[in-house]
């Protein structure tokens, strides 16, 4: 439950933030704005996050960032850093495993 109301939390204010910041960018650039946003967000899906320690690596969390990327994004399941608790699965003995 506690983690319902935490990404509930985290989903609205991003959901609110993004037209606050979107309604002080002039008519002509929102567009743009939102097209950056969404290219970022692909590029940072898509490719692999670096090495720690690489050269890349303030690039690739620059782009994240833009592209509101961060969190449980999908490259980040990918990678296979889900922490999350999953439910205990059973066997067909009906013996829980962990």
């Amino acid at each position: 439950m506690k983690q319902v109301l935490v990404t509930g939390g985290k989903i609205s204010s991003i959901v609110a933030l993004v037209p606050l910041v979107v309604s002080e960018v002039p008519a002509p650039w929102d567009t743009i704005l939102c097209t950056v946003v969404i290219i970022c967000g692909a590029i940072a899906t898509a490719v692999p996050a670096p090495q720690e320690g690489s050269r890349w690596m303030a690039a690739y969390k620059l782009v994240s960032v833009i592209g509101l990327n961060f969190g449980w994004a999908a490259n980040h399941l990918a990678t296979g850093q889900n922490t999350a608790a999953h439910p205990q699965s059973s066997d067909p003995s009906g013996k829980s495993t962990s």
